[in-house]
């Protein structure tokens, strides 16, 4: 499992990504802030072609949520 951390607007991003059946990958994250996780965010898309398309995707999820919820 590839992972990768980013910080947004005070918050800390963890990304996950997996190999799925036929070769897509899938991604999820974790939104920290102040040390406690805010959001969990399971799966974000099955049909991504790479693991870099797939944290991208859920780098942009979380993006969205900060945005939307900060």
């Amino acid at each position: 499992m590839e992972s990768g951390t980013t910080e947004y607007k005070g918050y800390v991003v963890h990304v996950y990504c997996k190999t799925i059946k036929d070769g897509l990958h899938i991604a999820s994250c974790a939104i920290w802030e102040d040390g406690a996780v805010v959001q969990d965010a399971r799966s974000i898309g099955r049909n991504h072609a790479s693991s870099a398309d797939a944290k991208v995707a859920a780098y942009e999820w979380a993006k969205l949520w900060i945005d939307g919820n900060g």
